[in-house]
């Protein structure tokens, strides 16, 4: 007759178990409720606004448990927004759509064990008018770009965490469009994402 013992391993004992340690991975998507101006003193004063998806990825390390240094990307766009001007609005077509995208870096802090986290992301920014499939776009120079974030996470693996988050954008620049004006361009954006990271 043969013992076969069993043995219960307990994975919570292992290093970096749901911990915020390591290798960071973050993804992000939701609705993006956006308002972007864009004024040439003199010329146009123009108010855009409209709901379209926002997506953003993180991706970096902790410094330390808990600390997180990363790369941040957003992606925004919103179809057939809203015009404004001189008090007036008018629904633009489908076809047109609004871009603004962001390339930053950032920190990340999750209290810990109530697993809610506190994001902040600087970097440069620029809107992208679409018009059709992609055939006719143009985009703006490059300015100042900031996300704040804040969202609660649960973990559902020894590594992975899903959550929900609420998070604040926006991109202010000067554009250069040509014949010597100077637009200038700002966005507010409130977002409710959907959050999955790797840890």
């Amino acid at each position: 007759m043969s013992v076969i013992n069993a043995q219960i391993v307990d994975y919570t004992r292992e290093p970096g178990y749901r911990q915020h340690t390591g290798f960071y991975l973050s993804m992000s998507v939701g609705p993006n409720f956006a308002s972007i101006n864009s004024e040439v003193p003199g010329y146009y004063d123009l108010t855009f606004k409209g709901t379209g998806a926002q997506f953003d990825v993180k991706i970096g390390g902790a410094v330390k448990e808990n600390l997180i240094l990363h790369a941040t990307l957003t992606s925004s766009a919103m179809s057939g927004p809203k015009i404004t001007s001189d008090g007036i609005s008018e629904k633009t077509s489908n076809d047109i759509s609004l871009g603004e995208a962001m390339f930053g870096a950032g920190l990340t802090y999750y209290i810990m064990p109530s697993n809610f986290f506190l994001s902040g992301s600087v970097g440069l920014g620029n809107f992208t008018l679409i018009e059709g499939n992609n055939a006719n776009s143009i985009s703006t120079d490059r300015g100042f770009s900031m996300q704040l974030k804040i969202g609660k996470e649960w973990w559902v693996s020894k590594r992975w965490g899903l959550g929900i988050a609420m998070t604040y954008g926006t991109t202010n620049l000067t554009n250069s469009p040509g014949g010597g004006m100077e637009e200038r361009m700002s966005s507010d954006n409130v977002r409710i994402l959907f959050n999955a990271t790797l840890n």
